[in-house]
């Protein structure tokens, strides 16, 4: 079997490193599409804390409007019982008047008065 010869291979003229400020186009337009889309991503974070923040505000004031109604509501419920009680309470004092005034009418009957 026949070996090879290494044949020497022709060199290379050494890279030069580039500048600190210089850049491929292809690397600034990256940087750049990357610079846009961070201020993308940062201006959608910004908007959504915004709408966040209003929707919490509208789920707050809806919150504090339920509880004003329901407020009223027991308000009313309260002044409904009261008043319920109040005619059961005087019901039982008209039946009692009622009451009396029969028998006041009973023992008039039965006493003999003047007239006769």
């Amino acid at each position: 079997m026949p070996t090879r010869s290494a044949r020497p291979r022709p060199k290379r003229p050494p890279r030069r490193p580039r500048a600190q400020g210089a850049a491929s186009p292809g690397l600034r337009a990256l940087q750049a599409r990357l610079a846009r889309v961070t201020a993308q991503v940062e201006a959608l974070r910004r908007r959504h804390v915004r709408e966040l923040a209003a929707a919490r505000r509208a789920a707050d004031q809806r919150l504090a409007a339920l509880m004003r109604e329901l407020t009223a509501l027991r308000h009313h419920e309260a002044r409904a019982q009261a008043l319920t009680r109040l005619l059961a309470e005087r019901d039982i004092a008209l039946a009692h008047q009622a009451r009396r005034i029969a028998e006041l009418e009973a023992a008039l009957l039965r006493t003999p008065t003047q007239l006769g």
